[in-house]
């Protein structure tokens, strides 16, 4: 049986910040007893430990949390975006991640920032309409970009003088500490404007390439439209999607150490794409949100059961397939495991004599 008192105490220190770091934030003094975080609507639940758990797993973090995350990932970047200039590089902006979908499951969230070259793209070619492409700067691209990279390590080391800048990260610049109330990494890199962009215009097309430091080479990536498809199967199907990801992020998050190192080879993203795949096991009404618990532990034994089904499913930008390692289908595994033991102890919460596992009882649990 989980102990669901240790996992909500969790939840909430996770989802707002510890008792002691809010008393820090706030000015207060450390022997203060007192507990000044907002208790959210999930908490205020006439339910069973196990159900508020598991609608407050669902939930998105305090709006006002996820803007100071977005707005210190604006501060930084534009202030670098300015900084560049000087330097005669142009550059601008987007917001990519946990964050950008509201999908992020700590209140003190980090935030991803790309850094985006404006002064040079890549194009895919032939051209769909035939013109030639000029580029000012005849360097190679990854040159370029690898200047980007040396520019913004510079500026913001010297700028964020008071902060831990950390530039050994291969695809990132990490910020914390000093005046900033997030960590923010910053990802240098630069537009790719495949066939797809060139032929619709619309920005969920475009690529991205990101400099890798270590290797010298760049990467793609298709951030915008992971962003868009998941925004729309979301919308799709009012809001549970995103409730399911953050579900799985958040029992991977409450694992011991020695499960949750093995789970963790099923990325944030390979979750989102995992639930993706879950399509009309989404549809349920958004006052039976426990639907959803059952409806994932049986999509996840389904994965487990079909090897052949499992490796059709793709990320949500089609860029690989979710299940491209080995060491994954374990990771599946130990994830299946944490659905059914919360399914099962919700279950048991609300049908303490039955001895056999009813799903129905679950889905039919109107909060």
């Amino acid at each position: 049986m989980i102990n669901f008192d240790a996992r909500l105490k969790r939840l909430k220190d996770r989802r707002q910040g510890t008792r002691e770091l809010v008393l820090l934030e706030k000015g207060f003094h450390s022997w203060d007893t007192g507990d000044y975080r907002i208790r959210e609507s999930y908490e205020e639940l006439s339910e069973s430990p196990g159900v508020r758990y598991a609608i407050g797993s669902m939930s998105a973090v305090n709006p006002e949390s996820t803007k100071v995350s977005i707005n210190e990932g604006n501060r930084v970047s534009d202030t670098l975006i300015s900084m560049l200039k000087t330097e005669g590089i142009g550059a601008t902006k987007r917001i990519q991640g946990s964050v950008a979908l509201d999908i992020h499951i700590e209140g003190h969230s980090d935030v991803d920032m790309l850094i985006i070259c404006e002064d040079t793209i890549l194009v895919q070619t032939p051209k769909l309409d035939g013109s030639t492409c000029y580029a000012a700067d005849n360097r190679p691209m990854v040159e370029i970009i690898a200047e980007l990279r040396n520019k913004s390590e510079q500026k913001l080391t010297t700028r964020y003088y008071e902060t831990d800048v950390d530039c050994t990260n291969s695809k990132s610049i990490s910020l914390v500490g000093g005046s900033l109330k997030r960590k923010v990494d910053i990802v240098p890199s630069c537009w790719y404007h495949t066939h797809d962009y060139q032929r619709s215009r619309q920005e969920r097309d475009i690529g991205i390439k990101i400099y890798h430091k270590k290797e010298h080479r760049l990467l793609g990536n298709f951030p915008f439209k992971h962003i868009a498809r998941v925004n729309d199967k979301d919308t799709q199907y009012s809001g549970n999607l995103k409730k399911v990801i953050r579900l799985l992020k958040n029992l991977v998050a409450d694992m011991p150490d020695y499960k949750k190192g093995k789970a963790k080879k099923l990325t944030s993203y390979d979750l989102a794409g995992i639930a993706y795949h879950m399509d009309q096991r989404l549809n349920v009404p958004s006052y039976m949100p426990l639907a959803l618990v059952e409806q994932t532990r049986d999509f996840l034994s389904l994965l487990n059961a079909s090897e052949t089904y499992r490796n059709t499913l793709t990320v949500p930008d089609d860029t690989r397939k979710i299940f491209d390692d080995e060491s994954k289908k374990e990771a599946l595994e130990i994830i299946t495991k944490e659905v059914e033991d919360l399914a099962y102890s919700i279950f048991r919460e609300l049908r303490p004599l039955s001895q056999v596992y009813d799903g129905s009882v679950i889905e039919s649990k109107v909060i």
